[in-house]
C-alpha cells in the first residue's frame, strides 16, 4: 500500500480524532489543478488514480473531499479563474458581440469536450453534482446578465424584459448546437442569433 508520508498532505488527525485535521487549501488546489490538467484527454479517460498521482496525494485524500469523480470535475471547472470579463462598449449589441467573440475563442480551444454532456448525465441522478453544476453555470452566466442589466439601465431594453429568459435565448442555441445538433458554432451563427433575439 502506498504511503502518503511524502505527499502534499496525509490528513492525519491531530488532537480530535472525530473531527480530523482541517482541510489543507494547498492540497485542495493541487487536486483541482491536476484534474483540470488531466481533463485535456476528456472525462472518460480521467480517473481518481491519475488525479492522485499527479497531485501527489492518496486516493483516500480525494474521496474525503469529493464523493465522486463528477463532483470533483465540477469543482475543478469552477476553480478555473480564467473567465470572460463583462464588456462595456456602450451598446447592447456591441457588448454581446464582444462577449461572444471570447466565447468562440474558448470553444475553439476547448479541452475535454465530452465533459459537459457527462456532467449533465451525472446531474440527473446525483443531487450533489446537480447542485454544483447549477452553481457553476450560474457563475458563467454572470457577464451576460450584467450586460443585459446595463442595457435596461440605459433604456436599450425594456425594464419588463425577463432577464432569465433572455439569457436562455442567447446562450441556449450555443448549447443546443454543441451538445445535440453538432452544427457549427461560428461567427455567422452568432450573428444570426443576435439578429433574431435583439
Amino acid at each position: 500500500m502506498r504511503s502518503e508520508t511524502n505527499l502534499v498532505t496525509a490528513d492525519i488527525p491531530t488532537t480530535d480524532a472525530r473531527r480530523g485535521r482541517p482541510r489543507d487549501a494547498r492540497c485542495d488546489q493541487a487536486i483541482l489543478d491536476a484534474t483540470l490538467e488531466l481533463l485535456v484527454g476528456g472525462i472518460g479517460n480521467l480517473s481518481i488514480d491519475a488525479v492522485a498521482a499527479r497531485a501527489r496525494v492518496g486516493k483516500a485524500t480525494i474521496y474525503r473531499r469529493w464523493s465522486t469523480k463528477e463532483a470533483l470535475v465540477v469543482e475543478a471547472l469552477g476553480s478555473d479563474t480564467v473567465t470572460i470579463t463583462t464588456p462595456d462598449t456602450g451598446t447592447l449589441r456591441g457588448d454581446l458581440e464582444h462577449y461572444f467573440h471570447h466565447v468562440l475563442e474558448r470553444l475553439a480551444d476547448a479541452k475535454g469536450s465530452d465533459v459537459l454532456p457527462h456532467l449533465i448525465e451525472a446531474a440527473c441522478y446525483d443531487p450533489v453534482v446537480r447542485e454544483s453544476l447549477e452553481h457553476y453555470i450560474t457563475r458563467r452566466q454572470t457577464p451576460v446578465r450584467e450586460v443585459l442589466s446595463r442595457a435596461i439601465a440605459r433604456g436599450e431594453l425594456s425594464a419588463e424584459v425577463d432577464v432569465d429568459v433572455m439569457v436562455d435565448l442567447l446562450l441556449g442555441p450555443l448549447m443546443y448546437r454543441r451538445l445535440l445538433s453538432h452544427f457549427p458554432v461560428d461567427q455567422r451563427f452568432i450573428d444570426h442569433v443576435l439578429d433574431l433575439v435583439l
